[in-house]
């Protein structure tokens, strides 16, 4: 293989192994920037374990200082509404 069709190659990225199976774990992403404001919702990060959520959303969340940042699996969060009413969670 010459240097020009190292140059020229396509980087390969393997979905799978990327998203850490079969069944990557959805994350709720949490922060704020000082102790006095509230926790608010800045997004989400699609992760296959705890650690690397943590990794993914201080990487993809980054634009503020923020002193905290939670994630929170996406199947531990127990919504609540108004009876009758129903609310859909997005999942990338």
């Amino acid at each position: 293989m010459s240097g020009t069709d190292v140059v020229n190659r396509k980087k390969e990225i393997d979905k799978l192994r990327e998203r850490g199976g079969e069944t990557p774990r959805y994350y709720e992403v949490f922060a704020r920037v000082s102790s006095a404001d509230a926790l608010v919702h800045v997004g989400s990060v699609e992760a296959p374990n705890d650690d690397l959520a943590q990794v993914r959303a201080w990487y993809v969340y980054d634009q503020h200082k923020w002193i905290e940042m939670c994630v929170v699996p996406l199947d531990c969060i127990i919504t609540v509404t108004e009876n009758g009413r129903t609310t859909k969670i997005k999942m990338n």
